[in-house]
């Protein structure tokens, strides 16, 4: 275990929490600063690929924050990479609750694609879920509102198959370990697992919420919501 790991998501989250001190003139260099660090944090990891962040839990479990490996590498990149992307295209959103939203969003995609085991994932996943309604109800459109909930419900449901099938897979297996499921032997926790993950994805027919959910967000959040939630379902 590194001792100077820093997970990106963490980043993301204290920058989301110092943001409403931060003032004019200070305030787009502060907005395009977050997300550079995130990304500097992000090609220092890739650069020490490794289990990293291991942390026991409860005495019985151990929750891994930082599994860079080859695919890891890949999307961490990519994801980091669009959160600048997408913090400079909002530049001109001065309302700092829906960059909090988005921060909090892009820290829970990168937990997601860092972690290693299945506590950490559902911690990040729903992190995403809660984060991404945000930037839809953000949106003063008539319906907006309608579709956010719309949106947490559809999310809630695919979260609780998750959980259900990991629940249901460390019953079985005693092992929590984020890693490939065996196609050969497939159970009833491989497919609660498949449904949560392809609802996440938009794989039809699980695929409605999509343009419920992104024709309703803000401009800025939608830019977010098309490059994170199935990207990072397609990863897990």
């Amino acid at each position: 275990m590194a001792t100077s790991f820093i997970h990106p998501a963490l980043i993301l989250i204290g920058g989301a929490f110092l943001l409403p001190f931060i003032k004019e003139p200070f305030r787009k260099l502060y907005l395009c600063s977050v997300p550079l660090l995130t990304f500097l944090d992000v090609l220092y990891l890739n650069w020490h690929p490794g289990t990293h962040g291991v942390v026991l839990f409860m005495g019985e479990w151990t929750l891994t924050f930082g599994r860079v490996d080859t695919l890891s590498i890949i999307f961490g990149f990519i994801m980091a990479l669009m959160a600048i992307i997408g913090t400079v295209y909002g530049l001109h959103v001065r309302d700092n609750w829906q960059h909090i939203a988005a921060w909090f969003y892009v820290a829970g995609s990168l937990g997601v694609i860092y972690s290693g085991d299945y506590l950490v994932l559902f911690l990040f996943w729903e992190m995403m879920a809660f984060a991404s309604t945000f930037l839809i109800w953000f949106n003063t459109d008539k319906g907006a509102l309608a579709a956010g909930y719309r949106y947490l419900l559809v999310h809630t449901f695919g979260g609780v198959l998750l959980l259900l099938g990991f629940v249901l897979r460390y019953q079985a297996t005693g092992d929590l370990s984020f890693g490939q499921l065996d196609e050969q032997n497939t159970q009833l926790f491989t497919w609660l697992i498949m449904a949560g993950l392809m609802l996440n994805a938009a794989v039809p027919p699980l695929h409605s919420w999509l343009p419920d959910a992104y024709s309703k967000a803000t401009v800025t959040g939608a830019v977010f919501m098309c490059a994170f939630t199935t990207k990072t379902a397609v990863y897990t």
